[in-house]
């Protein structure tokens, strides 16, 4: 079975590779036994998700938000790097998920409740990793290295 997620930690970053399939949910289950280990170490989060288009799926997200509930909207942030449609989809509900718990409803249409607003997901194109990094409150100068672990690991979807 070719796998469809890589993941890794680069110092206080996470970096999660999706291929265009969703991921299964052992992938799944272990990358977010990673994710809540090095939140527990560092007390919060800083994920930078590059992705082809595949996205966890309507369970896999249900987990996700979850663990943000756990840890509070105040330590995690994930930005998402990608062309995808579907993964702005994806970024937008669970940003609309983020603003209906912060607000106690989904709210309406110009409340400010949208994407752009998230405190915790925001979506990049991919030639925007370092604007990506600054929003995380990653040094820019670390892009070099970013770059490469990304490319490993997208590389070890291909295996």
């Amino acid at each position: 079975m070719k796998k469809t997620l890589a993941f890794g930690t680069l110092g206080e970053l996470i970096v999660l590779v999706h291929a265009e399939e969703p991921p299964t949910d052992p992938e799944w289950n272990a990358y977010i036994e990673v994710w809540e280990a090095h939140h527990r170490a560092s007390g919060r989060s800083r994920l930078l998700v590059s992705t082809e288009g595949g996205a966890p799926t309507a369970a896999q997200r249900h987990v996700l938000d979850e663990r943000v509930r756990r840890f509070g909207r105040d330590s995690a942030r994930a930005a998402i790097l990608s062309e995808s449609l579907f993964a702005r989809v994806v970024t937008n509900a669970l940003s609309a998920m983020e603003h209906a718990r912060a607000t106690r409803f989904l709210g309406r249409f110009g409340d400010g409740g949208g994407p752009e607003s998230s405190q915790i997901y925001r979506m990049f194109a991919r030639t925007d990793l370092r604007q990506a990094l600054v929003w995380l409150e990653v040094s820019p100068a670390r892009e070099p290295d970013v770059v490469r672990f990304i490319e490993q690991l997208h590389a070890s979807l291909e295996q």
